[in-house]
């Protein structure tokens, strides 16, 4: 998905090089306000500063902004005292859910964009469904607010991140992609990944020459992790 990018003002995370070994969990959290927008928490984050709290991401029915960088901590989960025991600001990444409208009813299309961007995450870090927790079950705190007062809001939210994404079909199952730019959509994360860890490797001047059958077999096999 398209992410919109405002990076919140530097006093308000801490700088750090992480890497995807360093991240291992997403929490989902919810802005508590009615009516808001990401971009109208992307753009107060980057203008306050010293406000000792902060998420990597906003999400509401439209769109979705990032505001910390995945490589540097967010201040999301910080607590005294902790429910999970593994789960901290330091090897996580924070999204935040514009979750309610004007009227404080839950906006379902902000929950279901906020799915595809964690699907989205979950594939890039290789993190799987048991490592995407409500706020609530790291630090007890009653947030996300609606997914804590409805754990049913909470369990589609699972599913709909747990269930596999299509691999998407073509008539001729011989169709060739010759460079990285005809790989379909749904596959292109995976050839870029196999390509930089050497598995791909094509003639060396950019041709692939990828049959789909072909194409979708190094899919399969990538999300199953066995391209390590």
């Amino acid at each position: 998905m398209t992410i919109n990018t405002k990076t919140a003002h530097a006093s308000n995370y801490k700088a750090a090089s992480r890497t995807a070994a360093n991240i291992g969990f997403i929490v989902i959290h919810y802005t508590g306000n009615q009516g808001d927008t990401a971009k109208n928490n992307a753009d107060y984050f980057a203008r306050q500063a010293g406000l000792n709290a902060s998420a990597h991401y906003f999400v509401d029915e439209r769109e979705a902004w990032q505001s910390v960088p995945d490589k540097d901590v967010a201040w999301h989960v910080g607590a005294r005292k902790y429910v999970h025991k593994a789960c901290r600001n330091a090897n996580s990444i924070g999204v935040e859910i514009c979750m309610l409208d004007k009227a404080g009813r839950v906006r379902q299309g902000s929950i279901d964009n906020a799915a595809k961007l964690v699907r989205e995450l979950m594939a890039k870090y290789r993190i799987t469904s048991t490592h995407v927790l409500r706020h609530y079950d790291v630090t007890g705190k009653d947030c996300p607010a609606p997914m804590v007062a409805d754990p049913k809001l909470w369990a589609t939210f699972k599913q709909v991140i747990t269930k596999p994404e299509k691999i998407e079909e073509d008539e001729d199952m011989y169709t060739v992609y010759k460079t990285i730019k005809d790989v379909p959509a749904w596959a292109r994360e995976c050839v870029n990944d196999l390509i930089s860890k050497g598995y791909l490797k094509g003639d060396g001047d950019g041709q692939l020459d990828l049959e789909h059958y072909m194409l979708r077999g190094l899919v399969i096999n990538w999300r199953a992790g066995l391209y390590q």
